[in-house]
């Protein structure tokens, strides 16, 4: 049967509300079958090249400022397995948020995380901005939006 005529009788299937054939339209494949190699081959890298390779620049820029945050209840550190993960609460009212969101970029002022962002001129300072930026952005969007459209607009 070719597509138009399927489609056809689907339609009008649909529309006088008779229940469609038996038969299956599935039919095996070969992709339902492929296994990823990185289910079944071990794979053997170093994180810290990942890090470097994904995140880019001023890695110890970016480490300071999630220490910063990681020391604060404003940020909602996390121990998980050994580790230390920082998630704002979505479970809060609008208003709420929007008063814990003006007490984080306080704790970041007070921290001297906004020293020459207004000032400081050259490369190493807007890639220093764009790293903390991002840092935050990964912890929430709207401490990002609310930074990004003070400083870079």
């Amino acid at each position: 049967m070719d597509r138009i005529s399927r489609r056809a009788q689907v339609l009008n299937n649909h529309l006088t509300q008779t229940p469609p054939p038996p038969a299956s339209s599935l039919h095996p494949s070969p992709c339902l079958s492929y296994s990823p190699p990185e289910l079944t081959e071990k794979t053997h890298f170093d994180t810290a090249d990942l890090r470097r390779l994904t995140d880019g620049h001023n890695l110890q820029d970016r480490d300071w400022l999630y220490g910063l945050m990681v020391q604060s209840k404003l940020f909602n550190p996390r121990n998980s397995g050994g580790r230390v993960f920082i998630s704002p609460d979505f479970n809060q009212s609008m208003e709420q948020q929007r008063e814990m969101t003006m007490r984080r970029i306080g704790y970041l002022l007070e921290r001297g995380v906004f020293q020459g962002w207004l000032t400081a001129k050259g490369i190493e300072a807007e890639m220093r901005k764009f790293a903390f930026l991002e840092v935050v952005g990964m912890f929430d969007h709207s401490l990002a939006i609310k930074i990004g459209v003070h400083f870079f607009l």
